[in-house]
């Protein structure tokens, strides 16, 4: 089994988990050649193992108890780092459940929301309490708030990939999933 990695600086792993984010996008290699599908680094119906810390997987499952079967982890590289661990290790998986190709800039609202771009009621900080907007980050601070879906995308893009990046609106693999544990 393979790992998946997603970003946790801006949420997105947890946003996973929480079942908000069934897509991610992959910037298809340049090539001459036409069909580029065989590229794509995921495949229609595997399940892949969704990366998370040795010490992410010990507090979520509670294995405190089981200090003697995990130890070996704590002095590993994976504990903080998920690049490091094993996917078998992992309890989290997805299923891709279809591949596409499409230009960055062609997303619409429907695949922004599936990007883990959430929905939100201003109310503390504005007078109109049923305003809706949209973001990327649930975390407490409510910094990043946006009038539609498609602009939270791209910030979220520019966060992760760069402004460049949106701007030149390369071929992307498109990648649908589940979360099935």
């Amino acid at each position: 089994m393979k790992k998946i990695f997603f970003n946790d600086k801006l949420g997105l792993t947890q946003a996973v988990l929480e079942g908000r984010k069934t897509m991610a996008r992959q910037i298809v290699p340049f090539t001459f050649r036409e069909d580029k599908m065989h590229l794509s680094r995921y495949k229609v119906g595997e399940i892949y193992a969704i990366a998370q810390s040795y010490e992410t997987v010990y507090h979520e499952q509670g294995l405190e108890t089981l200090d003697m079967l995990v130890s070996s982890w704590k002095n590993s590289k994976g504990w903080r780092n998920k690049l490091f661990v094993r996917a078998d290790a992992m309890t989290h998986h997805i299923r891709i459940i279809n591949v596409k190709i499409e230009r960055l800039q062609d997303i619409d609202d429907e695949s922004c929301m599936k990007e883990g771009i959430g929905k939100y009621f201003l109310g503390f900080d504005s007078p109109h309490t049923d305003c809706m907007g949209f973001t990327y980050s649930f975390d407490e601070s409510g910094k990043y708030k946006y009038p539609n879906a498609k602009q939270a995308f791209v910030a979220l893009i520019y966060k992760l990939l760069g402004k460049c990046i949106w701007e030149s609106n390369p071929f992307m693999f498109v990648y649908e999933f589940e979360l099935i544990d």
